[in-house]
């Protein structure tokens, strides 16, 4: 890591810079962090990132996202926490769809989407 960058400065940027008209956002919500895997409309990775959880890292994350992303439409997922109502309402407000999931559900669900 760079000398100086803070912990959600860092992200892989994985796919080539093309545009997209839908962004999919598969979160990972802790309490210290914020796990963001942004993938497009056909199934590729195109960046995997972390972000810290509060109104300011996610004001961050709203921003890089238009920025790199330009206009595209953004839906995101994230398992039910005890932060992630407020996340939740953050980037809605914002203009994004996001599901919160019930992180029990998705668990005995996974075998079947393998």
């Amino acid at each position: 890591m760079k000398r100086g960058l803070r912990r959600w400065d860092r992200w892989v940027l994985i796919g080539t810079n093309h545009s997209h008209t839908m962004l999919h956002l598969g979160m990972d919500l802790s309490r210290t962090r914020l796990d963001v895997d942004v993938i497009d409309e056909e199934g590729e990775s195109l960046e995997v990132s972390v972000w810290p959880p509060h109104r300011d890292g996610l004001g961050h994350l709203l921003r890089h996202v238009a920025e790199r992303y330009g206009g595209a439409e953004a839906m995101a997922v994230m398992e039910s926490m005890d932060s992630a109502r407020f996340v939740h309402d953050t980037l809605v407000l914002s203009g994004w769809s996001v599901e919160i999931a019930d992180a029990q559900k998705v668990k005995s669900l996974a075998p079947l989407a393998c």
